[in-house]
């Protein structure tokens, strides 16, 4: 029994890794940027998604000093290159919020969504990683009512 519970882990893993893994913020989230045990992080792939539209939920939160900053808002701005939608917002010459699209053949869209906010000189980061068939229009739509 213990070993498959390791090898579902094992397994869920290398899955969640390969999902961001063609993302320049794929090693934010694979802890090559800040260290995992330093971030918290939220993973939910179930039917608990289906009134967003999504099929899978990956968050990651830390703080970080300009250093961390620099090479996180880097690989947002990089993966922006290849967004096919995006919504960018700077505040002083660093990144602040950032909405990203990549839209699928098979009607399942990729989003990554970044948030920064200064805190005591240092920064609290937010970087998340969605799928499904939801639109970003569905997401503005969802945010909106849920800080409503």
């Amino acid at each position: 029994m213990k070993r498959i519970l390791i090898l579902t882990a094992l397994l869920l893993t290398a899955w969640t890794a390969s999902a961001q893994g063609d993302l320049n913020v794929g090693a934010v989230f694979d802890g090559k940027v800040v260290p995992a045990k330093a971030m918290k992080e939220t993973f939910i792939r179930s039917s608990q998604l289906d009134p967003f539209n999504l099929e899978q939920y990956h968050s990651v939160s830390f703080t970080g000093d300009d250093q961390v900053l620099a090479e996180v808002s880097r690989r947002v701005l990089a993966d922006a290159e290849n967004a096919t939608e995006q919504e960018i917002h700077m505040n002083e010459g660093k990144l602040v919020y950032a909405i990203l699209t990549f839209e699928a053949a098979n009607h399942d869209n990729r989003f990554i969504c970044y948030q920064c906010v200064s805190k005591a000189g240092n920064y609290a980061i937010t970087l998340v990683y969605m799928h499904g068939p939801a639109t970003l229009n569905d997401l503005k739509k969802l945010f909106k009512n849920k800080t409503k």
